[in-house]
């Protein structure tokens, strides 16, 4: 009895936590996505989407919408997370939202991340970056 006792406790910790996504891990790769892209290297951007967002759209499209922001808004000079909240996604998946306000050289923008674990890896499933004050 003892050591069922014991086993369902480790059973209990090692589930607390189950199924949220750390919100540290999540800004860590919001940024990452956001410095890549500023970069100039949109080959390297699917690694930090979900298989979804990837097949959403090719990697040609991406990139041509990736120069058309930079063009209208500049390179990142800041960034700030003003938002994190936990949440779940259509399919009930735990999810963090947050929103970064990137001031870049021509205007700042507003971006909204929603991250997911999938297969043992955070990534983005939804990105919208807006000017902000429209």
């Amino acid at each position: 009895m003892k050591k069922l006792f014991v086993v369902l406790t480790v059973i209990i910790v090692a589930c607390m936590g189950c199924g949220k996504v750390d919100q540290t891990k999540a800004k860590a790769l919001v940024e990452n996505l956001i410095h890549t892209i500023d970069s100039g290297d949109y080959a390297a951007t699917p690694k930090y989407y979900t298989d979804e967002f990837n097949a959403g759209e090719s990697l040609q499209v991406r990139t041509q919408k990736y120069k058309d922001l930079k063009d209208a808004f500049g390179n990142v000079q800041s960034l700030q997370c003003i938002s994190v909240k936990d949440s779940t996604d259509p399919e009930d998946r735990p999810i963090v939202m947050m929103i970064y306000q990137v001031n870049h050289t021509k205007l700042t923008s507003l971006e909204a991340y929603s991250v997911v674990s999938q297969n043992g890896d955070y990534k983005v499933e939804s990105q919208d970056i807006k000017q902000k004050g429209l």
